[in-house]
């Protein structure tokens, strides 16, 4: 090993570890908010109709999607409280493998019976998610660490 690379190896190592610490666990948290935003913003404005009594207009959006294998009047409900739920728990970091699991579904459904161009994005981010959990700044990873007596899996534990 050269002597420059030695004397720049415990600068890439600070470096690295200032990167996981701080950066990693803010960027796992802005990509979780960004993604529930939209997902949220979607059930809530759907959900104003139902608290305006005009679910006839909830049904009706719903009627250009065809979604498959469900009723239409299912496949409105579903999608509004799916869209309300988890992203809450996507935001929260609550559960969050699990409402990731679901606006991953969501974002499939979306993008098969709409084409969105953002759902395969969406997608994506709720993919990582699923497999490395919600971060250090979520509260999986506060329940996990004062009750689970392990290190969290909840990604960068």
């Amino acid at each position: 090993m050269s002597p420059a690379f030695e004397r720049l190896l415990p600068r890439l190592l600070a470096l690295r570890n200032f990167l996981q610490t701080w950066l990693a666990p803010l960027a796992m948290l802005a990509a979780r908010l960004l993604v529930a935003k939209v997902f949220f913003v979607s059930g809530w404005l759907k959900f104003g109709y139902v608290l305006h009594d005009q679910v006839d207009t909830l049904y009706f959006l719903f009627e250009d999607y065809n979604v498959p294998f469900l009723p239409l009047k299912v496949a409105a409900w579903m999608g509004m409280l799916g869209e309300l739920g988890f992203s809450a728990l996507v935001a929260l970091g609550l559960f969050a493998r699990l409402g990731a699991l679901g606006l991953l579904v969501i974002s499939a459904v979306i993008y098969s019976v709409d084409g969105n161009q953002f759902a395969p994005y969406w997608a994506a981010i709720m993919a990582i998610i699923v497999t490395h959990g919600p971060g250090r700044l979520s509260v999986d990873a506060l329940l996990w660490k004062r009750w689970g007596g392990m290190s969290c899996p909840t990604g960068n534990e």
